[in-house]
């Protein structure tokens, strides 16, 4: 059985190669990456103050260390400011991916085949998952070669931070990949449920925007905090770290304020964030198969 999913995998990017939509999305992934490169590299040279993290409520606000554009640290900063937008464009190309045979009417003869038929889901999962990884690690590489390329034009500057911890680097990459496949769960289920490209699109991002306003005007409510962590962005948010635990790994910022106690809670946030993101991966996928496997599935659309 692993082999034919293995071999349904390399058929699916046989197919998704040759469209133009992934290498699309992931020069945008690169060019987006960059751009917060380059928007550090500016503002360290002009001195300017800005918010260094994905949480601007808990970020550390000074002038930019030289520390953040060097390795591994830039990096390890580009990942974790990039977790966001790279969920975007993963979001874009799992609802195609999934639900382009509808539209095309190939996924219908594909249910006829036999009772393994889950397995062509599967297939595309670990493909986008596969494509998702590949997609960070491009961007990663873009990173690290810009950090060595602005680092040279740096006074007496080195190209390897005397700080930096390239396990660090390791992990964060780890936890940013894993910290994709709750939205790669979100638009497989709504492409399976909609059978449309379009609508995929528009409900998992509607969902990511909805979320990310009502719970955000929520937060001043006590009983919300307890219950926040198991929001899905914000189980993701826990995982990935607080910002300034994060920066504080990889020497940036003074992690004096992080006591034994903050050290441990940020430990415990994590693990939740962890369970809570796995929990949506599991019920999810497992909704997408349920519907895939019994639900009837009509001839080509033309979408």
């Amino acid at each position: 059985m692993t082999a034919e999913v293995l071999a349904l995998t390399r058929w699916e990017w046989y197919k998704l190669r040759r469209r133009r939509l992934p290498w699309i999305l992931l020069l945008v992934n690169v060019m987006l990456m960059q751009f917060t490169f380059w928007v550090s590299y500016a503002s360290y040279r002009a001195g300017d103050e800005i918010t260094l993290g994905v949480d601007p409520s808990t970020g550390i606000v000074g002038a930019v260390p030289a520390e953040v554009l060097a390795l591994p640290n830039s990096a390890v900063f580009g990942l974790l400011a990039s977790h966001g937008f790279v969920a975007i464009l993963i979001i874009i190309l799992t609802a195609p991916v999934t639900a382009t045979g509808y539209g095309w009417g190939t996924t219908r003869p594909v249910r006829r085949v036999s009772d393994t038929r889950w397995l062509f889901l599967a297939a595309k999962l670990i493909l986008v998952a596969l494509l998702g990884a590949g997609a960070t690690l491009v961007g990663t590489l873009s990173v690290t070669l810009s950090s060595q390329v602005a680092y040279v034009t740096l006074e007496g500057g080195r190209g390897i931070a005397a700080s930096a911890a390239w396990g660090e680097l390791i992990r964060t990459f780890a936890k940013v990949v894993y910290g994709l496949f709750p939205w790669i769960a979100l638009a497989t289920l709504f492409a399976v449920l909609t059978r449309s490209t379009r609508l995929a699109v528009g409900l998992s991002l509607g969902y990511a925007v909805v979320e990310s306003i009502v719970f955000e005007s929520l937060t001043g409510f006590e009983w919300f905090e307890r219950v926040s962590g198991f929001v899905m962005s914000w189980a993701i948010d826990d995982w990935l770290g607080s910002t300034e635990a994060q920066l504080a790994s990889i020497g940036i910022g003074d992690d004096s304020s992080l006591g034994t106690a903050a050290a441990v809670a940020a430990q415990a946030e994590a693990l939740r964030g962890f369970l809570v993101s796995l929990a949506y991966i599991v019920i999810l996928n497992c909704l997408s198969f349920w519907i895939f496997q019994r639900r009837d599935i009509a001839g080509a659309k033309g979408e």
